[in-house]
């Protein structure tokens, strides 16, 4: 009796312990939130939507990553008819590298190198 009490508290633990891995490679606090590109300050620097007033230009990227593990993201339209598309994100602490993968199909539709500048400025690089 004393070893399946043994056992269960072992497997309680083990389980216990991927929970908090498993959620750690799953989002990452800092980068939670809606970011849009500011090309203006360099290519691959992203500030929170709310943080200015853009000045009016081209396609701007926008990201916007929720704590529940969902990504809308803006999606380049050839004939200029951007919308913004729903997916899942998983971070990957190891590579600094946030995966967008389709909700339905979980196909891989874009990986993303994150690298933190600031409470207000990151950068995003999207990887072949």
């Amino acid at each position: 009796m004393e070893l399946k009490i043994a056992i269960g508290r072992i497997l309680i633990i083990l389980f216990s312990i991927g929970v908090l891995v498993f959620s750690c490679e799953e989002q990452r606090p800092e980068i939670i939130g809606c970011w849009a590109n500011v090309y203006e300050e360099g290519q691959d620097v992203y500030k929170p939507c709310n943080m200015q007033a853009f000045a009016p230009g081209h396609f701007r990227q926008v990201y916007d990553f929720r704590s529940d593990g969902t990504v809308n993201y803006l999606v380049l339209h050839p004939a200029d008819a951007h919308f913004m598309r729903e997916a899942k994100w998983v971070y990957k602490m190891a590579d600094s590298q946030v995966d967008i993968i389709d909700s339905t199909t979980d196909e891989l539709l874009l990986k993303l190198s994150i690298s933190i500048h600031s409470d207000d400025a990151i950068s995003i690089t999207e990887m072949p």
